[in-house]
């Protein structure tokens, strides 16, 4: 995925699934990265070229400490789920098989996903 540019995403709320679509200019190759049982994702710095670095799969608990301003701004107001306490979250998470999966950019747009799989697809160009 590495200098790929991200043409489109698309997030279907109600089915759980989040696409990416991205372009290789100098592979002319076009791939569609699935995201299936979506619970929640941020994505920053949309531009009109974004280019992506790499996508990754990090720990829940990186999840936890990378999150900690938006998890105490939003306290209360059941995002991503209800919980307590970050401990709850966290198990909760583990216990479901999510995974935190983190875009990163050489330019525009980054972020991550919570999703439980995902998959990458070739597209025929």
């Amino acid at each position: 995925m590495h200098d790929a540019y991200i043409v489109e995403y698309n997030v279907n709320i109600k089915e759980k699934i989040l696409t990416i679509q991205t372009y290789n200019t100098v592979k002319k190759e076009k791939k569609i990265i699935c995201f299936f049982d979506v619970l929640t994702h941020l994505f920053e710095c949309i531009l009109d070229d974004n280019q992506i670095l790499d996508i990754e799969e990090h720990k829940i608990s990186n999840f936890i400490n990378d999150n900690k301003t938006e998890l105490k701004k939003l306290e209360g107001y059941c995002w991503p789920i209800d919980y307590q306490t970050e401990q709850e979250l966290e198990a909760f998470l583990v216990a479901n098989n999510y995974k935190y999966i983190k875009i990163n950019s050489s330019y525009g747009m980054f972020g991550w996903i919570l999703a439980k799989s995902y998959q990458v697809n070739d597209l025929s160009v």
